[in-house]
């Protein structure tokens, strides 16, 4: 009997512990250490405590590359090195690119003074010089055309037979003093050298014969009949229709030019703002650059923030713009810093795994000069709620 009342008497001071305790267990504490330990007012009861991860970033940063290919010409930073916004960071060779450049300007007074020409019209004096110049460009044109005749190539063959004729006979008298140690001096040396001149030149004009005009030669010489038209016809014919086309030449001959000078300018790299150079190339001047190919980092590292770099749809849901931040940063020493939620991006991007989250980024409350880019940071949030939670 004594027993029994013992074990009830136990069994009441369980159920006593129970219901004191109990509740307390069961209830998410309120006094976790919060925004209170950096020195700003506690979260009030039934906050939600989201954590996460982070790193540093710097709030502006951009790799440079060309969007041409050509030879690197130098680069004028090195990392660590301050610049200045439109400050030269590297350049490619640039002459070629000069030159069609000259070569866009050319073209473009060209067909100004042609325009102006057709608009003023021409005394008969220089139409009859424009008509003289077409004739001649045209004569040429298919001259150059018809290539060489068969009487034109029996020639040239000719002078090539004799040309080897005269170049063995000159070889034949040289072998026979080429053992003396005066060979030098002596005319069999020089006339076999002009032999040789001599058969090279009417080779060469053989073989022109044969080939015919080249496509190249053919260009230029259409290039000259379209030129030389378009001035007569600049003289003689100052219709509607031929100024527009001479406007239109003109306007052509404009976007050429800009596009030379785009490409002249896409040949040098300069700082987009001020900044810090925290990267340069391995590359040396003389090698060749490919489009896109990373040459310099600029990044502004007066003004450092942090990317929350696992916030899910959950997260995304629930964070709101101007939200509190508390950020731990173990680099230094756990050091603890105050942001607060600038940006929460409205498209996610998707991992390898098929899990999604959203880019959001905190601004710091102050800068920390110790903060470095690539420090990772944890990262703890505060909301109406019930449960403290991670977003993953």
């Amino acid at each position: 009997m004594r027993k029994a009342v013992l074990i009830f008497a136990v069994l009441a001071v369980v159920v006593l512990v129970v219901g004191f305790v109990g509740p307390r267990l069961l209830t998410r504490r309120t006094d976790e250490p919060g925004p209170a330990a950096l020195g700003e007012a506690a979260p009030q009861a039934e906050q939600m405590l989201i954590t996460g991860r982070g790193v540093v970033v710097p709030a502006r940063w951009a790799k440079l590359s060309f969007p041409i290919a050509g030879q690197l010409e130098e680069i004028t930073v090195v990392a660590g090195e301050t610049v200045s916004a439109g400050q030269v960071l590297a350049a490619l060779e640039r002459q070629e690119l000069e030159l069609e450049v000259q070569l866009a300007e050319s073209e473009l007074e060209a067909q100004e003074a042609q325009l102006a020409q057709l608009q003023e019209g021409g005394s008969q004096a220089e139409i009859a010089a424009a008509q003289a110049s077409y004739e001649a460009a045209l004569a040429a044109y298919e001259e150059l055309r018809a290539g060489p005749s068969a009487e034109e190539i029996t020639i040239a063959d000719a002078d090539l037979k004799e040309a080897e004729r005269a170049l063995q006979s000159a070889q034949a008298a040289y072998d026979a003093v080429s053992s003396l140690p005066d060979i030098g001096a002596r005319g069999q040396a020089l006339q076999l050298e002009a032999a040789t001149i001599d058969y090279q030149r009417a080779k060469a004009a053989y073989e022109l014969a044969v080939a015919g005009p080249s496509a190249a030669a053919l260009k230029q010489a259409e290039s000259q009949v379209a030129s030389a038209k378009a001035q007569l016809e600049a003289l003689t014919n100052a219709q509607p229709s031929a100024l527009r086309a001479a406007q239109a030449s003109v306007t052509r001959a404009k976007i050429s030019l800009e596009q030379a000078q785009l490409r002249l300018a896409q040949a040098v790299l300069s700082a987009p703002f001020d900044g810090t150079v925290t990267s340069v190339t391995d590359l040396q001047a003389g090698e060749m650059v490919n489009p896109g190919t990373m040459i310099v980092t600029v990044a502004d590292l007066g003004e450092l923030q942090v990317e929350i770099t696992d916030l899910d749809e959950w997260g995304a849901a629930n964070v709101r713009l101007e939200q509190t931040v508390d950020l731990i940063v173990p680099a230094l020493d756990n050091r603890n810093l105050r942001g607060r939620v600038i940006f929460v991006a409205s498209e996610p991007s998707v991992l390898a795994s098929g899990a999604v989250f959203y880019k959001t980024v905190v601004a710091l409350n102050e800068q920390e000069p110790a903060l470095r880019w690539g420090n990772s940071v944890r990262v703890r949030l505060y909301m109406p709620g019930a449960k403290g939670v991670g977003f993953r």
